[in-house]
């Protein structure tokens, strides 16, 4: 049967006969893939090491049954299928199996990058998230054959899923409901409602300023999930809202800080930032919370779905080096799915920004995102898949053509893209550089005085932090004017002796210009410039 199979596929292509990925052979016995439920099929892995060549006919160092299925939204309108895997027993059970050496589970995906020609994005945005300390899927190029075809470079990855080698949260069983069994462990997303079918909640606010449009959040895991647990986490969630959304959000003990841990939350904001993740926060964003009793703040993660990204989109602004994907509402209102207001409020905290900006510049100086390490691992990813990818596009001939959203011009060799890559993320992340939110400057020239102030985040998005540090009580007038001198805020606030925070909520129609800032108390006077992102 091997030599047959053998036989079949060096006639039909020849040029597959062999490869430095490895090799991995699907077949479903003549019964057709469908977007659910998954079939039962047979698959052999060959993988003979490191730095060896897999051959067809090879001994496999996989050799079972799969259930398998399509899987994502818009990528199953692709001529090249993205899948998803079950490790099944002969009698279609599932069966936790470790592949590649990986921690042992059911749960694998074959990521087609078809519409990404680098095919790096995804694997790149991985490794800089592990690279980050955060849990994201481990991946592996191979090469694929189904049902005697050879259907070319594929990504074979983990899929989220809770457990010690994946997300290591307590499992959640159906009869804990009550005390800290039902704390934890949860996974839920904001995302598309394809292949979810779990249920949903939706938020208690709006994302943006006009109509409301709130979020919505679908439950992942348990998959079991009982009414008192669906409860639990959306109140959960609601609270946390609610903290965010009140007037003192900023208070460490008062505010959202107590319901999240921050420095999740500030990684994966780099990462979306740093790749300029068109789907970025407000589709296929994960996020999990352990038991009380093992610290059941809530933490973003893991990332997930980095195709339409360092460029590679031509809506909403994704092919530029510049803009925040955070402010997608504001470049793309008519969308159908918008960043929650979370990221509103956390960039007009001082405390995040300052998180924010000291893990980036950490990572900039000394981490993975330091742009001679970035460009080492691109190149490491290329030349693993250097030789592969020329079968890849032999069977998908696709380079120099569009395919849905590449920009424009289209780079007309796989080199080209990997080379648009390289030159795109470099300026990437200069402007993120100069432009990722920090301390406002205060205008030159001005007196001494006897009360300190800055203001968050710059460029701001709908709303402004004032910390403002009084020597004695008092009454801070605080005045916002355009660029034309025009009044767009005038208000009067109470001040104690030492640290107070404002919060300042501007109207959309008079973001469009820079803003003067100026702040007085008694007689003196403090002006700074604000600019509009």
């Amino acid at each position: 049967m091997k030599k047959t199979l053998f036989l079949f596929l060096f006639a039909h292509l020849a040029f597959a006969q062999s490869s430095s990925l490895p090799i991995i052979i699907i077949n479903t016995n003549g019964t057709g893939i469908v977007d659910e439920p998954k079939i039962k099929a047979t698959m052999e892995i060959i993988d003979n090491g490191e730095g060896a060549t897999n051959k067809i006919g090879d001994k496999p160092t996989f050799s079972g049954c799969i259930g398998i299925e399509y899987r994502g939204s818009s990528s199953q309108s692709f001529p090249k299928k993205p899948y998803g895997l079950e490790t099944w027993t002969a009698e279609g059970i599932e069966v936790d199996t470790s592949l590649f050496g990986w921690p042992s589970e059911s749960d694998w995906i074959l990521f087609a990058s078809y519409n990404e020609k680098s095919l790096i994005h995804n694997v790149l945005s991985m490794r800089i998230g592990r690279e980050m300390g955060l849990y994201a899927s481990r991946t592996k190029y191979v090469e694929l054959y189904l049902n005697n075809n050879y259907e070319g470079v594929y990504v074979f990855m983990e899929k989220i899923k809770r457990n010690k080698g994946r997300v290591d949260i307590a499992k959640l069983n159906p009869d804990e409901e009550s005390g800290d069994d039902l704390t934890g462990g949860y996974i839920f997303k904001i995302d598309k409602n394809t292949g979810s079918n779990n249920g949903s909640w939706k938020s208690n606010y709006s994302n943006l300023l006009v109509g409301f449009k709130p979020s919505e959040f679908f439950y992942e895991y348990p998959k079991d999930i009982t009414s008192i647990q669906r409860d639990y986490i959306k109140n959960f969630v609601g609270e946390f809202e609610k903290a965010l959304k009140s007037d003192n959000f900023t208070d460490p003990v008062l505010g959202y800080r107590p319901y999240i841990d921050v420095t999740t939350f500030v990684k994966v904001t780099i990462l979306n930032e740093v790749s300029k993740n068109v789907d970025g926060y407000r589709i296929s964003a994960f996020f999990y919370k352990d038991k009380d009793s093992k610290d059941g703040r809530l933490k973003m993660g893991p990332p997930w779905d980095y195709d339409i990204s360092y460029g590679n989109a031509d809506y909403c602004e994704g092919w530029l080096p510049s803009g925040f994907s955070y402010n997608f509402n504001k470049v793309c209102p008519q969308d159908n799915w918008f960043v929650p207001f979370w990221w509103e409020r956390f960039l007009s905290d001082p405390a995040f920004i300052a998180d924010l900006r000291t893990e980036y510049d950490y990572l900039r100086e000394n981490g993975i995102l330091k742009e001679e390490n970035l460009m080492n691992l691109i190149d490491e990813l290329a030349a693993e898949i250097r030789i592969p990818q020329q079968r890849n596009f032999q069977r998908w001939p696709i380079l120099g053509t569009y395919v849905w959203p590449s920009p424009r011009p289209v780079q007309q060799t796989w080199q080209g893209e990997v080379d648009e890559l390289k030159s795109w993320l470099k300026t990437r992340l200069k402007w993120l550089d100069d432009n990722l939110p920090s301390e406002f400057i205060v205008l030159a020239n001005q007196p001494e005085v006897a009360f300190k102030l800055t203001a968050y985040p710059n460029p701001f998005i709908n709303s402004v932090s004032l910390d403002l540090i009084a020597p004695e009580s008092g009454l801070a007038n605080v005045q916002l004017t355009d660029i034309l001198g025009r009044i767009i805020e005038n208000k009067n606030y109470e001040v104690i002796p030492g640290n107070n925070v404002i919060n300042l909520q501007l109207p959309e129609a008079s973001l469009e210009n820079l803003q003067l800032l100026k702040v007085t108390l008694g007689d003196q006077v403090i002006t700074q410039r604000l600019l509009r992102k």
